[in-house]
């Protein structure tokens, strides 16, 4: 009978429960935080030059057009491929 008539500690048992299970989930959350791969680095698309950069490249193909350097058909396709158009 000294069985049947043994305190019971509820609160005790609670608390135990609950670090035990505070342990677990940190240790799965951890665990799942290291196992995901870091996600892939793309370097972002090149928007191509920046205007000042197309006018200054339409300037030079204007002085090697003036020069004589490229003839007309020549400084056509480049403005055009400049221009994108």
């Amino acid at each position: 009978m000294g069985l049947f008539f043994r305190p019971r500690r509820p609160l005790l048992r609670l608390a135990a429960g609950a670090a035990t299970a505070t342990v677990a989930y940190n240790a799965g959350r951890n665990r799942a935080e290291q196992e995901q791969p870091p996600p892939e680095y793309r370097p972002p698309a090149p928007a191509g030059p920046p205007p000042n950069d197309r006018l200054d490249e339409l300037v030079r193909l204007a002085r090697l057009h003036d020069s004589g350097a490229i003839d007309d058909a020549e400084f056509a396709t480049m403005k055009s491929r400049l221009i994108g158009g």
